[in-house]
């Protein structure tokens, strides 16, 4: 499956969402970024310079920060909450926690990708919600400078 075909596929998700494509578009051919209930969500179609032409498509979404306290507590609860979730995955890259899927784009069809796209955004709002909740007043707060509110996790 090439970045056109994709990209239609992705297109037909956003449109279906009744949001507007073309200011869900990102800078590059095959990337979007959207706002869906609480969630922001991005979706990126894209091939490997070592490997062309073999697309991945990787929606995600970021959940919160890492806690600066409780940290291991929030881990081994991020573990069990793994188990339960269905095609999608917790992962942390540098300080931040994401909602992710990954998979290769050969074989996908529309119906995979609402579903995708369904389940990051409905993971990011539904455990953030409950995270927050659990572990109030485990995040610092920030400096203003990263543009969320102090003491925010999101």
């Amino acid at each position: 499956m090439q970045l056109k075909e994709i990209s239609q596929l992705v297109e037909t998700s956003i449109a279906g969402l009744k949001l507007d494509v073309s200011t869900s578009r990102g800078a590059k051919d095959g990337q979007w970024s959207l706002k869906i209930k609480d969630a922001s969500v991005w979706i990126d179609a894209f091939d490997f310079p070592n490997n062309p032409g073999r697309f991945y498509l990787q929606v995600m979404s970021p959940l919160c920060a890492v806690p600066d306290k409780k940290a291991d507590e929030f881990a081994w609860d991020l573990l069990e909450i793994n188990y339960n979730l269905y095609g999608c995955a917790m992962c942390k890259k540098e300080g931040w926690l994401y909602v992710l899927s990954l998979r290769e784009a050969a074989g996908l069809d529309q119906s995979e990708v609402d579903a995708i796209i369904d389940r990051v955004s409905f993971y990011s709002t539904d455990y953030y919600s409950k995270l927050s909740f659990k572990y109030q007043g485990c995040w610092l707060p920030k400096p203003p400078a990263s543009g969320k509110a102090p003491g925010s996790p999101q």
